[in-house]
């Protein structure tokens, strides 16, 4: 890897020099002469042990010229490492990582301030894709395969989009000399064409964590089965940690706050001895039904039972698609099982997405498009099992191709029948060729990393199974958020599904029922809205 520093931009990058990928990570200093977000976790360390103003202590740390960051190791012994490494903030974009690899930060994280780069201004004439290091996979006609399926997908998508913009300005009555009216169709168009770009694309992504959430963030990619978490994690922490690496006039922001970030495989080892635990109790996997769009397939309820969801995550592991039967288990397997989570998770080694609930649960089934938009959400607890190392991905691709995927609402429109078919026909082949893939792939690299680069091979309309939980407040503001004008037609309609399931099942919601416009598919007056 290689490190530069740009004086007059304040930004310091470490770049990979592998050559099956062009990672690259920044970070914006907020003031390249000091450490100042180490500076401001020390004064609020020392703010909170004084009767002192913040002036004095502020004063008294620049007039000492106080090296905060060899300060702040006596502090940890009082204090420990993560209320103070809260308080110091860190600016880093990473870049020309996989959309797959971008989700599961944003995902994974559920204190998070960022962005990523828009499909709609991304230039897909020459699509750049993570690619298959040799080390891993030795076989070329594996790799050149994987490059074709991604290729196939992208040609589908340049050709499908020229001819949805065709129809949907027919459809809509577009009048091409009422520019707002261009713009919202071309919008459309890209999100109708979106559900067949690949997750294995590049991307990049800006993001303010705390210097806790970055050690975090390294630790746990640091122990993840995906050779693209490795990379990430190594240039993070060569970026932002204790180095060897040197970088002349770069001086890292919170070095001493970046800590702990060896490789956590707490998560990964509970998780593996839960799974083994539960698999003799578990019946197979249930055939899937096929179903016309994502909220067909949605529940709520009010949630009682801690343990019963959090089993349920485990068992959607095993079984992505469900299992034939409920899972039964006593008193004596709930005992097992704390045994296996406890003995590695602590008030050091926290469970994650697994572990989360909360008052609402929202499940059901999604396309990756529609939850890359709802994972943002990150006042609703997450569960998504794809986004998890130990899913059984064979199980997750076991179902007819035909039904591993859903399309843009707007192609349920009659006159667009002719298109749809055009879709469902050319995702219908990548799915059979992704399954074919897998199968054979497997051969020639090791399971775990076959499964990762399978992942990124799905498309934005693949369908997969989410629960979500949130508080009356969490939901009523994604509602009135999401359901709007403006949006994406596809999380629209679902977070409007879910406003229909809560009206239904209790009338405190029927007044937001009244105040929200329902998404109408083929209103052309929603459809060129953007405000």
């Amino acid at each position: 890897m290689k490190g530069t520093f740009r004086k007059d931009l304040q930004i310091a990058t470490v770049r990979s020099e592998s050559v099956w990928n062009k990672f690259k990570v920044h970070t914006l200093l907020q003031n390249p002469s000091q450490k100042q977000p180490s500076i401001n976790a020390y004064l609020g360390a020392r703010y909170s042990r004084s009767s002192d103003s913040i002036i004095d202590i502020a004063k008294e740390v620049i007039n000492k010229n106080t090296d905060a960051s060899e300060r702040l190791e006596t502090i940890f012994h009082g204090y420990g490492h993560k209320s103070v490494g809260d308080m110091s903030d860190l600016f880093v974009c990473i870049e020309n990582i996989p959309m797959f690899t971008a989700m599961k930060i944003f995902y994974l994280n559920s204190v998070i301030s960022g962005q990523e780069r828009s499909t709609r201004y991304q230039n897909f004439e020459s699509p750049e894709f993570v690619k298959i290091p040799k080390d891993v996979c030795k076989d070329v006609e594996i790799r050149k395969e994987y490059d074709r399926i991604m290729l196939k997908q992208m040609s589908d998508y340049r050709n499908l989009l020229k001819k949805s913009k065709v129809a949907l300005k027919e459809s809509f009555k577009i009048n091409e000399d009422n520019a707002s009216e261009v713009s919202a169709w071309k919008s459309r168009s890209f999100d109708t064409a979106r559900y067949l770009l690949p997750y294995g694309l590049q991307t990049s992504l800006a993001a303010v964590l705390s210097a806790r959430n970055w050690s975090e963030l390294i630790s746990y990619f640091s122990a993840s089965d995906s050779v693209v978490d490795n990379e990430v994690a190594n240039l993070l922490m060569n970026l932002l940690g204790e180095s060897n690496l040197e970088i002349p006039g770069y001086i890292r922001e919170a070095d001493g706050l970046i800590r702990h970030t060896d490789a956590n495989c707490c998560r990964r080892n509970s998780t593996k001895a839960v799974l083994q635990y539960l698999k003799p109790l578990l019946s197979s996997q249930k055939k899937y039904k096929s179903v016309k769009d994502e909220g067909d397939t949605c529940k709520i309820s009010y949630n009682d039972d801690l343990v019963e969801n959090l089993i349920t995550h485990y068992e959607l592991l095993i079984n992505p698609l469900g299992s034939k039967n409920e899972l039964e288990f006593d008193e004596n397997d709930e005992i097992a099982l704390g045994e296996r989570i406890f003995e590695n998770h602590n008030h050091h080694n926290l469970m994650g997405n697994i572990g989360q609930s909360g008052a609402i649960k929202i499940e059901g089934m999604a396309s990756l498009g529609t939850l890359k938009d709802l994972n943002r959400h990150r006042s609703l607890e997450r569960y998504m099992p794809l986004f998890h190392d130990n899913l059984d991905i064979d199980k997750e691709l076991e179902r007819e191709s035909k039904d591993c995927f859903f399309l843009c609402n707007y192609l349920e429109i009659n006159s667009l029948e002719k298109l749809r078919k055009e879709y469902e026909k050319v995702l219908t082949e990548t799915y059979e060729m992704i399954k074919n893939w897998r199968r054979v792939s497997k051969q020639f690299m090791s399971d775990e990393v076959s499964a990762e680069y399978t992942r990124y091979l799905l498309p934005h309309a693949h369908s997969t199974k989410y629960c979500f939980y949130g508080s009356f407040d969490d939901l009523q503001y994604t509602i009135n958020l999401r359901v709007r004008r403006g949006g994406h037609i596809a999380y629209r309609v679902l977070v409007y599904r879910w406003l229909e399931l809560l009206r239904d099942m209790d009338p405190i919601w029927k007044a937001l029922s009244v105040n929200i416009e329902k998404p109408d598919i083929k209103s052309k007056e929603q459809f060129v809205d953007r405000s």
